[in-house]
C-alpha cells in the first residue's frame, strides 16, 4: 500500500487528491492543511453581510476538462459575465487593455503611444529580448511602456521591468495586432481582448463555494496540520501538532522556498538556490460601500500617486456579494516581504485615493472594512529564477517529491492552471503506483 502525502489543500493540492481518489490502485492519500479549512488563497470571508474573497478569483475555462468538471460540481450555480475592466491614468478612464484602447487619453499621449507602437512593430527589431522591459519595448513601443506597462509592473512587482525576465509576459498580457491598436486609438472600441474577456463566478457564497464542493468529496483531508519538518531519509513528515505522517510519495503545494526550509537534510546548494527565489506580498484592503458605485468589474491603476495597482468590485461578480443597496471594493497593494506597510495608514490612504479617483463619493460611504495580508502573492521572474528552479527540482525529483501549483512551481498561473496541475500530477502518480504494484 503506497502512501501519498499532499502538503496544502489549495486548488493544486485538491486537484491532486481528487485525481488520485478516482483511481483504483492501492494507495492512501493524506492532505495536510495548516488552516482550519481548505482553499489556500481561494477563500471567502463574510463580514457584516459582505462577502470578500482574497482579491479577485475568477473562472475563465481555458480547457474543456476543467469546464466540464466545474459545471458538474456547481451545476446551475454559476453566472457568466462579459469583462467590464478599465485603466485609470491621466485623470481619465480608458478601456482595458491599455495598449488596444488609447482613445480618451490626452492627444499627446495617444500620439506618443501610437507612434512608438508603429515604430516597434514595423521597423526591424534591433534589440535582444533579455528582460521584460526589452519585451515591452519590442512588442508595444516606448510610449505604451512609459504610460502604462513600466509603471504598472513596477508598482506590482516592486522593481523595474529591466530587472525581470521576458517570462513575465506569458499568455496573460494581451498582444493586439496593428489594426486593433489603431482602431482603439481613434474610437471607443468595446472589443474585449485577452484570456479573461469573459468569466464565470459562483452565484452565491463567493469563490470558496467551488472549494467546498471539491473538498466535500475527498477523504484524507487533515486540517490544522502545519508541516514543520520533512525527513527525507526516513520518509516522514512532522507537523506542528507533533503528529508524524509516513510517505512513499510527497506532493507539495507550499511555496518552493518554504519547502526547502522544511527539508531536514537538503544540501547547501539547494538552500542557496532557494534564497534566489523572490516574490511580492499583497495587502488586500476590502471595503463595504453604502450605495451603488457602478457596474465595472476591475480597474488597473498604473500611476504612482495612487497606492494600489488594481481595484475590483466583487458585488458585480454576483448579486449576493453585498447586501441590498450596497457595493463592495477590493484593492491590492503590493509590498516586498522585508518591508511590510503600516496597515492603518494603508487603509486610510486607500480610502483617500478612492475618493480622489471618484470611485466613492466620500470616506463616509465606507461602512465595512476587512484587511487580508497575503504573504505570497506573485512570483518575481528575476534573472536567477530558472537556475534556481533547475537545482531545486532536480534534487526533489530524485527523491520522489513533486512541487506544484503557483508557488510550488514558482510561476504565474490561474486557478484553472493550479487545479489542472494537480489533476495531472495525481494522474501521473496513479500510473507510477499502478506500475509498481504490477511489478
Amino acid at each position: 500500500m503506497k502512501r501519498v502525502v499532499i502538503i496544502g489543500a489549495g486548488l493544486a493540492g485538491l486537484g491532486t487528491a481528487y485525481a488520485l481518489q478516482q483511481r483504483q490502485e492501492k494507495h492512501t492519500v493524506t492532505v495536510l492543511e495548516r488552516e482550519n479549512r481548505p482553499g489556500g488563497l481561494c477563500r471567502t470571508v463574510r463580514q457584516e453581510d459582505f462577502l470578500f474573497d482574497q482579491t479577485g478569483h475568477l473562472l475563465h475555462f481555458q480547457t474543456e476538462q476543467f469546464r466540464q468538471f466545474v459545471w458538474q460540481k456547481l451545476s446551475d450555480g454559476l453566472v457568466e459575465r462579459r469583462r467590464n475592466s478599465w485603466v485609470y491614468s491621466h485623470n481619465v478612464y480608458t478601456r482595458y487593455p491599455f495598449q488596444a484602447n488609447l482613445y480618451g487619453l490626452p492627444p499627446e499621449v495617444v500620439t506618443e503611444c501610437l507612434y512608438g507602437y508603429c515604430e516597434a512593430v514595423f521597423r526591424p527589431r534591433a534589440m535582444q529580448i533579455e528582460s521584460f522591459e526589452n519585451w515591452i519595448l519590442a512588442y508595444l513601443g516606448p510610449g505604451i511602456a512609459r504610460h502604462f506597462m513600466v509603471p504598472y509592473n513596477t508598482k506590482l512587482y516592486r522593481r523595474h521591468p529591466s530587472q525581470l525576465t521576458p517570462d513575465c509576459a506569458g499568455r496573460f498580457i494581451p498582444k493586439p495586432d496593428p489594426l486593433q491598436v489603431i482602431r482603439g486609438a481613434v474610437s471607443d472600441n468595446s472589443e474585449n481582448l485577452g484570456y479573461n474577456s469573459t468569466f464565470f463566478y459562483p452565484k452565491q457564497g463567493g469563490i470558496e463555494t467551488l472549494i467546498k464542493v471539491i473538498a466535500q468529496d475527498l477523504s484524507g483531508l487533515r486540517l490544522r496540520q502545519e508541516v514543520q519538518t520533512i525527513d527525507l531519509k526516513n520518509r516522514k513528515v512532522l507537523t506542528a501538532s507533533g503528529e508524524m505522517f509516513d510517505f512513499d510519495l510527497l506532493v507539495s503545494t507550499v511555496p518552493l522556498s518554504e519547502l526547502v526550509r522544511m527539508l531536514s537534510d537538503a544540501p547547501q546548494r539547494v538552500r542557496t538556490a532557494a534564497e534566489w527565489l523572490e516574490h511580492v506580498s499583497v495587502l488586500n484592503v476590502n471595503l463595504g460601500i453604502r450605495g451603488d458605485i457602478g457596474d465595472r468589474h476591475w480597474i488597473y491603476v498604473p500611476e504612482e500617486r495612487f497606492i494600489f495597482y488594481r481595484i475590483g468590485f466583487a458585488h458585480n461578480f454576483a448579486d449576493r456579494m453585498a447586501p441590498p443597496g450596497c457595493s463592495s471594493i477590493y484593492t491590492e497593494v503590493s509590498y516586498t516581504p522585508d518591508d511590510p506597510p503600516d496597515v492603518n495608514k494603508t487603509v486610510q490612504r486607500v480610502i483617500s485615493d478612492l475618493v480622489a479617483m471618484k470611485v466613492i463619493s466620500s470616506k463616509e460611504a465606507v461602512i465595512s472594512r476587512l484587511v487580508i495580508d497575503i504573504p505570497y502573492a506573485y512570483v518575481i521572474f528575476n534573472h536567477r529564477r530558472k537556475e534556481a528552479l533547475g537545482i531545486i527540482r532536480s534534487f526533489l525529483t530524485e527523491r520522489g517529491i513533486f512541487s506544484i501549483g503557483r508557488f510550488g512551481r514558482w510561476e504565474y498561473n490561474s486557478m484553472e492552471d493550479a487545479f489542472m496541475d494537480g489533476m495531472a500530477t495525481g494522474a501521473d502518480l496513479g500510473v507510477r503506483i499502478g506500475h509498481r504494484e504490477a511489478n
